[in-house]
């Protein structure tokens, strides 16, 4: 909430030590000049040459280069070196862009068809002025050693203190074939001159060795929203695409989401893309969320109030899926992603939970080899404990790494509190105040790494490795027989289980998950939680990452005490105490908190983070109001606030009222779904009948959109908003004994369901949905029927986990595992297709009835393919849900 919040990327307690005044071991390389700009809009003197590979490096590559914005022509000329003939390949012309004051445009041009493992030289430019000739070498065959480096951020002072850090990488690693960028290349994505600058620094590298890079927060800078950048790249046009194109029949929230995707997707061109290069996959993914809106966000975007889709969650899913596919479809023994803002932060104040919600499980389930990020302006490496062995330096799964190359540095987190401990994640090696470049080098079985300290340009580098000294080393081994280990240097290596040669049947043609089918809306009550110790159980909150339940202590006594339950368990897991009564709380994914609203007025908020939980985040505010609740509006970055007297009360970044207004006495609650700024209130009434429910656009004048007239004692609401269904919560009132329970709120359908009876609570005291599992949880503040009611919505079968492919020895046991839900309750078969031409047909496997199948590896079954098959029945009617499918490959005993 507030200023933490609306900040969230930035460091609420730390000083950004950037460009300090002290060089600590000076690089003995001389800075590069910047790059040569075009002089005018005639100019067609080729600059800025680069080369960045096609989807499939060893017979294609791409080209790109800027002039003057009234060059409307280029081509590029290309021959095998030490031939004759030149062939040529007209360009593509780029959108004019003003650069440094001169109209520019840059030249695109892939040429395909080339051999492998071959050595190219070429040209660019056109009739009037071209540029010198460069050479290049085609990807070879898969297995085929070779290396890349790797950078974090360059950002500030690249002229003078990243182009030597850049030097000194290619004279350690002269043979790497190109580099891989974690974003924020510049400081300002639309300033011609940093380009220059990076340009200039990358001099006889960026015309002869390839670039990879995703883009970085900076890359969106002064508005620019990746026009530059996409014109100064030419990457695969192979990410993620939106799939429906009708909109016939569908809601408000559909064609929203319908029009979002369709954005997405022009957004996401060439900064989500991946490209194989003798045995790798490199996929860059666009991490940057708050800053990509803009881009996101169609012109003619359909208007929509209620179901709609949050942006920033499609940006996030859309290319969860897409990652998931193409490692799922990787024809390559190997996977390495690249992005800027990392899955486990290593700077103070930081912390991107939602992009760890969407892209973890995936990198952890399709177990991705290398995640190298930055941002974080130090460098960090780590696991997840999951991966941990019982060996003592060795794991088994992805590794994390994060760097910097550039001079800005921030301040670490505590290496014992942080992210990767809050979260389970372990930091291996951290080092703040430090400078490094990575060479990573790849061999058929091995990927070895290792990060080199390039500069300290203040005097805090908590390292005391030497600038040109290893910082990091490890080895990543991965055997044909399945068995991966990272091992961390000096370690010896286990042995392959198997000589034998992998089967050949790595065929990228996974189906993918089914999407669950729609069913009528509908809930019924499915259990209880006893747990909670609370002394009356009140506001209540939902973790939508993890499904943890948040309670609070309702009494007007007591020090607010706060205690997370574990719905799988049932169990307490952890409890905080607030410091005084609580009367609201809710959940906040940008810090992974809660927010409370005290009954004195209060407003503040806490860290929920297993690790960290219950530490305060932002210490308690005295608002001199009567506040009874609070929502906060990540878009706007205003906090609301909804006060006993009916009026609402908005705040900006530094927590100062910008606007109010009245919306009716007897205001008990409010919720705000911030992708469309829809205002949900509730009213306690002391009589049936009587508006409970009202809905405002708060971008629109607080202009009211619907209400609802509902029972007395309207008293707590949680909202749904991806089907568009409010919840409130009945409390007392005096006289109505029959009060309490739920309303469930159809905002589509304009419907009100009312469940009162006894089994729903007779005196509820909060209310907290988890919309992704369609469960709402009611505290019964009386502890009748018990501490917790949990009433669940009818959903068809929905996949949480597909199985992954195997590799495994003739004779072991292969484990596939899959899990998916649904309301009722879902049961579980196993299918399986052999591999053939054409071959369509899924047989059920006997006897296959839960989450979990074990085959026994034979060459009978080498190629195989595995899925899962989730059931339930709604109202009489049968729902069934694939998973992806997972191939199974068999290895000799060898």
């Amino acid at each position: 909430m507030g200023n933490p919040r609306t900040r969230s990327r930035l460091h609420p307690r730390s000083a950004i030590a950037a460009a300090a005044t002290v060089a600590v071991a000076l690089t003995p390389f001389a800075a590069a000049g910047p790059a040569s700009a075009a002089t005018d809009a005639a100019d067609a003197t080729p600059q800025h040459v680069v080369l960045t590979p096609a989807e499939h490096a060893d017979t294609a590559q791409s080209f790109t280069w800027q002039t003057g914005s009234k060059v409307k022509d280029g081509q590029v000329h290309f021959r095998k070196a030490g031939t004759k003939r030149w062939e040529v390949a007209n360009a593509r012309v780029n959108e004019e862009l003003v650069s440094s004051g001169v109209p520019t445009r840059t030249h695109s041009a892939t040429v395909d068809r080339l051999k492998p493992d071959t050595q190219y030289e070429y040209y660019v430019g056109n009739a009037s002025k071209v540029s010198a000739t460069y050479k290049f070498t085609t990807a070879g065959k898969a297995g085929d050693p070779f290396s890349f480096i790797y950078f974090g951020d360059a950002q500030n002072d690249i002229g003078a203190k990243w182009s030597p850090v850049v030097k000194q990488a290619f004279q350690r690693f002269p043979d790497a074939v190109g580099t891989v960028n974690a974003g924020d290349l510049v400081d300002v994505g639309s300033d011609n001159g940093l380009w220059n600058e990076w340009f200039g620094a990358m001099d006889g590298y960026s015309q002869t060795r390839n670039v990879i890079a995703a883009p970085g927060n900076h890359e969106y800078k002064n508005a620019d929203v990746l026009r530059t950048w996409k014109s100064n790249f030419e990457f695969p046009g192979d990410g993620p695409v939106a799939t429906t194109k009708s909109t016939k029949g569908m809601t408000d929230g559909e064609k929203q989401k319908v029009a979002y995707e369709k954005q997405i997707q022009i957004a996401l061109a060439e900064t989500a893309y991946y490209t194989d290069y003798q045995g790798v996959r490199f996929i860059s993914l666009n991490a940057t969320r708050s800053e990509a809106l803009e881009l996101m966000t169609p012109k003619d975007l359909p208007e929509c109030h209620v179901a709609c889709p949050n942006p920033i969650e499609l940006w996030l899913d859309m290319q969860r899926k897409w990652l998931d596919s193409v490692l799922r479809n990787n024809p390559n023994k190997w996977a390495i992603a690249v992005f800027h803002q990392p899955v486990f932060s290593g700077s103070e104040g930081r912390d991107e939970a939602d992009l760890r919600a969407a892209w973890l499980p995936v990198f952890e389930r399709d177990d991705i080899d290398l995640a190298l990020m930055g941002h974080d302006h130090n460098y960090v490496r780590g696991y997840v404990d999951a991966d941990k062995t019982d060996t003592p330096g060795m794991t088994t799964g992805p590794v994390y790494t994060i760097a910097v190359s550039g001079p800005k540095y921030y301040e670490p987190a505590p290496q014992d509190d942080n992210t990767w401990t809050q979260n389970g994640a372990t930091q291996v090696v951290h080092a703040a105040h430090t400078s490094t470049f990575q060479g990573i080098q790849v061999t058929k079985d091995q990927i070895h790494y290792e990060s080199v300290v390039a500069a300290k340009w203040d005097d805090k580098s908590t390292t005391d490795v030497p600038v040109g000294g290893t910082l990091d080393s490890f080895t990543i081994t991965k055997y044909d027989d399945g068995e991966k280990y990272v091992t961390e240097a000096g370690m010896p290596i286990p042995k392959p289980k198997s000589t034998a040669k992998v089967s050949g049947k790595r065929t990228a043609d996974e189906a993918a998950a089914q999407e669950p089918a729609e069913v009528p809306l509908g809930h019924e009550r499915v259990g209880t939680l006893t747990a909670p110790t609370v002394a009356k159980p009140g506001p209540t909150t939902v973790n939508p990452t993890n499904g943890a339940v948040y309670v609070a202590d309702g009494t007007s006594t007591g020090k607010g005490r706060v205690e997370a339950v574990d719905p799988k368990t049932g169990k307490v897991t952890g409890s905080f105490e607030a410091g005084a009564p609580i009367k609201d709380l809710t959940y906040d994914p940008a810090f992974n908190g809660v927010l409370v609203v005290y009954q004195d007025g209060r407003i503040a908020s806490f860290v929920v983070a297993p690790g960290n939980f219950g530490a305060p985040y932002i210490p308690p505010i005295a608002t001199g109001m009567k506040v009874v609740s609070s929502q906060y509006d990540s878009l706007t970055g205003q906090v609301f606030l909804g006060l006993a007297d009916g009026t609402v009360v908005w705040l900006d970044d530094e927590f100062k009222p910008v606007g109010q207004a009245n919306v009716g006495a007897g205001l008990s609650a409010i919720r705000i779904d911030d992708a469309t700024g829809t205002l949900y209130v509730t009213y306690d009434n002391a009589t049936d009948g009587q508006p409970g429910l009202r809905l405002f656009d708060t971008r629109d004048g607080m202009r009211k959109l619907a209400e609802y007239k509902l029972d007395a004692g309207a008293a707590f609401l949680d909202v749904d908003m991806k089907v568009g269904v409010a919840y409130v919560g009945h409390a007392p009132v005096a006289g109505d004994a029959g009060n309490g329970g739920l309303s469930i709120v159809d905002l589509l359908g304009a419907k009100v369901t009312r469940f009162d009876k006894p089994e729903f609570g007779t005196s509820i005291g909060g209310v907290g949905v988890d919309s992704g599992k369609g469960l709402v949880y009611l505290a019964s503040a009386d502890r009748s029927p018990a501490a917790m009611i949990v009433v669940g919505r009818k959903q068809a079968p929905s996949i949480d986990q597909s199985p992954v492919a195997r590799i495994a020895i003739a004779g072991e046991t292969a484990i596939f595992d899959a899990s998916g839900h649904g309301m009722p309750n879902v049961t579980v078969t196993w299918e399986m297709r052999k591999r053939a031409p054409g071959n369509d047909k899924w047989t059920p496997i006997r006897g296959a009835t839960s989450d979990v199948l074990k085959v026994a590896a034979s060459k009978s079954v080498d190629g195989t393919q595995y899925r899962a098959v989730y059931t339930n029945t709604i109202d009489g009617k049968v729902y069934s849900t694939r998973s992806a499918s997972a191939t199974l490959r068999v290895v000799g005993k060898k």
